[in-house]
């Protein structure tokens, strides 16, 4: 090919190029110039976008929030600050505060309950106890156990079990057993001053023919199922020689589930005739300052 060929075909090459270049700069340019038309007509009215954005977004995250503490309380699994945060919040985390009260607000309007804080976990152990004031020492901040449970707000007047039935999951019948079970477990604990050696627990389970009349799983499984949903707490002091001690207290959820009402409601339920004195005497081991005679089934704990 001659070199003048050669030439005029670079020459034209470099036309083309020159060409789409300036034509690419050009709807750049005019793209540019559409968004920050756009951002101005935006900006026109920018707060009123803004909270609804934000809104739309706490609702969302109310809704997740929501929606996460009853899977919680359907698995009987405490609603961990750190799971709030994990689950529900990601990047938002500083919006904890309001979505939590939304959250609270919902479940309160529409499903009857709300989230309450548990009790921070008692220190059952000498080690524990050393530890404890150790950490106490270095801290001055107020001990929070930073998870929750959902209770009924209900009026008593509708805590009625026609009204609040046990779940038909895995069956009503398993389900009314196990309330039954942890709630006399409880019971017993309470009533002997806070604290059950295995021990008695055991003699107290024969006779009520718990390996019997536990329809959902052997003793020691259902034992190991309310230390793990925070019912009770087991506690195991290590000895060198001997066999270790074993002593059963009460465990932070089931002092927020099972209180002394509670307590009461059931051990008047299944007395039987009461005497005279048998308020008086209740009264006095549950630590209760008044105590009705007249105790409805609303203070039975919920199933």
């Amino acid at each position: 090919m001659p070199p003048q060929t050669q030439t005029q075909r670079r020459r034209r090459t470099g036309n083309n190029d020159n060409t789409n270049e300036a034509r690419r700069r050009r709807q750049s340019r005019h793209k540019h110039e559409s968004d920050d038309s756009e951002a101005s007509e935006e900006d026109q009215d920018g707060d009123v976008d803004m909270e609804k954005a934000g809104d739309g977004t706490d609702d969302q995250l109310v809704r997740k929030l929501v929606r996460y503490a009853l899977a919680c309380e359907y698995a009987r699994i405490s609603i961990k600050r750190d799971g709030i945060r994990d689950k529900v919040l990601g990047s938002n985390t500083r919006s904890f505060k309001r979505v939590f009260e939304g959250a609270q607000a919902q479940l309160q309007q529409v499903f009857g309950m709300e989230m309450v804080e548990l009790p921070v976990k008692e220190k059952r152990t000498l080690k524990e106890k050393q530890r404890a004031n150790a950490r106490k020492a270095a801290s001055q901040s107020t001990a929070s156990s930073r998870q929750y449970i959902l209770v009924s707000t209900l009026p008593p007047g509708y805590k009625s079990q026609s009204i609040i039935a046990p779940s038909r999951i895995p069956s009503t019948s398993e389900e009314a057993a196990y309330v039954g079970f942890y709630t006399m477990v409880i019971s017993l604990i309470v009533l002997n001053g806070g604290e059950l050696s295995d021990t008695k627990l055991r003699r107290y389970l024969t006779r009520l023919n718990a390996s019997q009349n536990l329809p959902m799983d052997k003793t020691d499984n259902v034992l190991q199922k309310i230390v793990r949903q925070g019912y009770v707490d087991k506690v195991v002091e290590k000895s060198d020689g001997d066999e270790d001690a074993v002593t059963w207290c009460i465990g932070s959820r089931g002092r927020v589930e099972v209180p002394p009402e509670s307590i009461a409601a059931v051990i008047t339920e299944v007395w039987g005739e009461l005497p005279d004195d048998f308020h008086t005497k209740l009264q006095r081991s549950l630590g209760i300052q008044e105590l009705q005679q007249g105790l409805d089934e609303s203070a039975i704990p919920e199933e």
